[in-house]
Parts: C-alpha cells; structure tokens; sequence
C-alpha cells in the first residue's frame, strides 16, 4: 500500500484573515470621512481632483504591469490608496494635471520600480507629493477659502492656511474659534483640514488593528512637546503647540502616512523611535525650513533611518549553548 504524503505549508499555519488587499481597502475605506469632509467644505472640485488622482493612479499601475510584463497586482488595492491619499493632500487650486504627474511618480516611481507593494523603502504617496513640491511650488502653495456646503458660514478669519500665519501673523491665530480646526473650516489642503474626520479615520484603523497606537502617539507627543518648548522659550514667536498639532499634516500623517506597511519600523521600540523622530523633525522644518510644512519631509527621512530603527530589539533571553 503506498504510503500517504504528508505536505506541511508554510508558516504561518494558523491565518488571522488579513490580507493586503483586505487591510489596504479597509485603510482606504478609513478615509471616508475625510473625503467627506473634503467635499462638505471644498465642494465638488475636491471630489474632481481626487477623482483623477485615483484614476491615474490606477491606470499608472496597470500600464506599467503590462510594459513590463509583469502579473496584474491591480486587486491589492494599493494604487487605490495612493491616489485617494494623493488627491486628499493636494489643494483644489491645483490645476487637474498636478494630480496626473503626482500619481504617477508616485506609483511608477514610489512604489513600482522597487518592486512593487512591501518593496518600496520610501512613503510612495510622499514621494509624489515631494516631486509636486519641489518642481511646481507656486501652483502648490495655492489654497481655497473654505465655503461649507449646508448648517456652517464660511470662515472670515484666515485666508491662508494656519501653518503660513503662525509663520507671519502668530497673534491673528488666536482669533479663530477652536471649533474652525475641529470641523475644518479653515484653509489648506482638502483632507488635512478636519481634524475630527482624520481622528474618526485613525480610530478605525486602531479599532480594526490595522495599526498599533505606538507610532501614531509618539508622533503626535512628540511634536507637542517640543511646540512647547518653543513656545515656553518664548510665546510672542512660537506658536502654542496645540496649533501645530491640528493644523496641517500632523494627525493625517501619524494615522496615515508614518505607518505605511514596509517604510516603517516593525519592532516596538523602533516604531516608538520612528514616531519621535518624525514629530521632532515637524517642528523643527515647520519653524527653521521654507517649506510651510513639515511632516512629508520629516516622514521621508525617518524612511530612511527605518532599517536601522528595526535593529532595536528586546535582547533575547537565554545564552547559546556552548558546543564542545
């Protein structure tokens, strides 16, 4: 009687059920009320500018398969989510072509020619982004008074962005309601506006453990700390840190862009490290830079240092035993 084969797979032989695609369309899907609120406040040309960022993206990806001959990763929904991300960080002033050539350095260039998903050493969507940033900055540094759709008034309190006057007119930020950062009824980019809308997204992504808490906390500490810092040196210069944490980027790229699956660190201590570094960087280009902000740059360069974050590691118990 022949004997029957026995076939052990690879580890690991209990499945969580998560899976790429699974977690990148649930990220995406975390999104949802930051569109929203990209839409409630910008209207129909922030759903324009994000619709082709996601299209492109899209297309970008599946060209660049079949240039290369390359199976269909499409499904992972991964150039899903950098287009959505991409158009949420981009102002509706943008022309609809800056989307375009963002998307696809983004894909083909962020992501693609590392070789794809997990392989990529730099944030894809901030990589885009910086190409954006650094070749048009006049056409990106352009911003749109909030108009609300229904129940709110437009804001008359700041014309530009809160970043730029903490920059130029610190004492006119205090004027401006605190209910204004909350919702996002003020200038900046269609999906950093909202401060509730981007907790509510990064809630998600906590609750259905798609992160850990560890690289957004440190982020966000780690920047009001040193705010304060600045600000206890001396208040008539530096802004109150409270400011620097919901304006802008900071709660959009703890929750979304620090944790991107393969740019950051995977250990505890190093994801710990890893947000501390990109909180400090913040407020440090924020305040010395030229760039209005600085959390896409600081999130790059902690890219960088994330090999090196990941040999941060508990010392491992017992000693090797001593072959004689």
């Amino acid at each position: 009687m022949k004997r029957p084969e026995f076939y052990v797979s690879i580890s690991p032989h209990i499945h969580s059920g998560n899976s790429i695609r699974k977690m990148m369309y649930e990220t995406s899907g975390a999104l949802i009320p930051v569109l929203f609120a990209g839409w409630f406040f910008y209207g129909w040309p922030a759903l324009k500018i994000i619709a082709i960022s996601v299209i492109t993206a899209i297309l970008a990806e599946f060209l660049w398969e079949k240039i290369m001959k390359l199976p269909s990763r499409i499904g992972d929904g991964s150039s899903l989510f950098i287009g959505l991300m991409l158009g949420l960080i981009l102002s509706t002033e943008c022309p609809w072509w800056i989307p375009v050539v963002g998307s696809c350095v983004a894909v083909i260039l962020g992501k693609e020619v590392f070789g794809g998903l997990g392989n990529n050493p730099f944030s894809s969507v901030i990589v885009g982004w910086t190409f954006l940033q650094v070749s048009y900055r006049d056409l990106m540094s352009s911003f749109t008074v909030p108009e609300p759709q229904f129940l709110l008034e437009a804001s008359e309190y700041l014309v530009d962005p809160p970043l730029v006057v903490l920059k130029d007119e610190l004492e006119t930020i205090s004027y401006v309601p605190w209910q204004d950062f909350l919702l996002g009824n003020v200038p900046g980019e269609i999906g950093t506006i909202s401060v509730i809308a981007v907790l509510l997204g990064g809630a998600y992504l906590l609750f259905r453990r798609i992160i850990t808490w560890h690289i957004p906390l440190s982020f966000i500490l780690s920047a009001w700390i040193i705010g304060f810092i600045f600000w206890q040196a001396d208040p008539e210069i530096y802004a109150n840190p409270i400011y620097h944490i919901v304006s802008g980027w900071v709660l959009l790229g703890a929750f979304f862009l620090a944790t991107e699956k393969g740019t950051a660190p995977v250990t505890v201590p190093g994801m710990i490290f890893y947000g501390i570094g990109c909180g400090v960087l913040t407020i440090i280009i924020r305040i010395y830079g030229g760039y209005m902000e600085g959390v896409p740059f600081a999130i790059l360069l902690m890219n960088a240092l994330t090999p090196l974050l990941d040999r941060i590691r508990p010392k491992a118990m017992g000693r090797v035993k001593e072959i004689a």
